[in-house]
């Protein structure tokens, strides 16, 4: 489900001009979700399905392009810098034959108002360290894990490539996504404390069951009917 971009841009100017006061927790229009996964593991499966059994937004790529928006950039290039894919020679060459910087400091600032405007109107976030940033917010905070040679063994099954293939990008991919928030938020994927709920899902064949949790849990949240949350 995509999201009127003129929603999105208000709830920035909005976070902008009138930042609520420090202690406050600003509840969300809809419910909001953030999901942190392994590879392989079925968590943009269980975001989309959450997504639409919540009916709302599902933020993934979008999320960047509203990175770029705001940085003024190439969403190829605030690319290079999401998850920790870029590579110090390739943003050298960059600055080179464009001028232009888009450094640590900057993505990281970008990244945060981004989330935090989405946070207001409420939503499934991908990853880009959401539990972090809204941790102090009325989402549900998901992590869903599996172990490498399992995860590789159903992207192969998938036909995505072969396990011996899988299992090198799964082992890359999570070591990328847990150096990238550690490097942008000084936190740990592997703090449980970090997340709601941690969901492996080595032994679960039709992710709907996952779903059907979720589900309960993020209205829960979004209703106040949690601890802390009124």
């Amino acid at each position: 489900m995509t999201y009127n971009i003129l929603s999105v841009i208000s709830a920035m100017a909005e976070m902008a001009t009138a930042p609520p006061p420090e202690g406050t927790i600003i509840k969300p229009k809809m419910p909001l979700v953030t999901l942190s996964r392994d590879y392989g593991s079925g968590g943009d499966v269980i975001a989309t399905r959450l997504a639409q059994r919540l009916g709302v937004p599902l933020y993934d790529e979008q999320l960047m392009r509203e990175v770029a928006e705001r940085l003024n950039d190439d969403p190829a290039i605030v690319k290079m810098l999401d998850e920790s894919i870029g590579k110090a020679k390739d943003m050298w060459l960059y600055r080179l034959f464009s001028g232009k910087d888009i450094g640590h400091d900057s993505y990281r600032d970008s990244l945060i108002k981004v989330v935090m405007s989405l946070g207001r109107l409420g939503g499934v976030l991908i990853g880009r360290g959401g539990h972090v940033v809204l941790a102090d917010g009325c989402a549900l905070r998901i992590r869903v894990t599996g172990t490498p040679e399992i995860c590789a063994r159903r992207m192969a099954e998938q036909g995505h490539g072969s396990y011996e293939q899988e299992l090198a990008k799964a082992n890359d991919m999570n070591h990328r996504r847990g150096k990238f928030v550690w490097d942008v938020f000084h936190a740990r994927l592997s703090d449980a404390n970090q997340f709601d709920i941690t969901v492996n899902t080595d032994r679960m064949v039709d992710f709907e069951d996952v779903v059907d949790m979720l589900v309960g849990m993020g209205t829960a949240i979004h209703a106040g009917r949690v601890l802390g949350l009124k």
